[in-house]
């Protein structure tokens, strides 16, 4: 089972993903500017993301280049499966019956999961 990124590590995953592949903690630093990290926060960030398997790193010359190991979708389907076998047991009725909080659904919205259901 894969390792839990923390907020800050899915933030910086995120710059990742729209950044051009390769990128350098330069880019990455600019691309978070807002959060005024130190260098060195942004490094241990990218360490534990590449010990956790989101991250590859190729060295060129004195900088390393950052590479998503998983896409983005793939980071999110990979988070789903783990949440809902976490909390409903793999149950996707679990999942919906707790989202619509012992509220009716539209029937607009059954359709639109009718309609997604039937497609899988």
């Amino acid at each position: 089972m894969a390792q839990k990124i923390s907020d800050a590590e899915l933030e910086v995953m995120e710059a990742v993903w729209q950044l051009p592949d390769p990128c350098t903690s330069a880019q990455l630093q600019t691309a978070l500017s807002k959060k005024n990290w130190k260098q060195t926060t942004l490094l241990t960030f990218l360490t534990r993301l590449t010990e956790k398997g989101l991250l590859t790193t190729k060295k060129q010359g004195k900088q390393n280049l950052y590479s998503p190991a998983l896409s983005r979708e793939g980071y999110l389907a990979r988070e789903t499966r783990s949440f809902l076998a976490g909390l409903h047991g793999g149950s996707l009725r679990s999942f919906i019956a707790a989202l619509n909080a012992g509220e009716k659904l539209q029937e607009e919205e059954l359709d639109e999961l009718r309609s997604w259901l039937e497609s899988q």
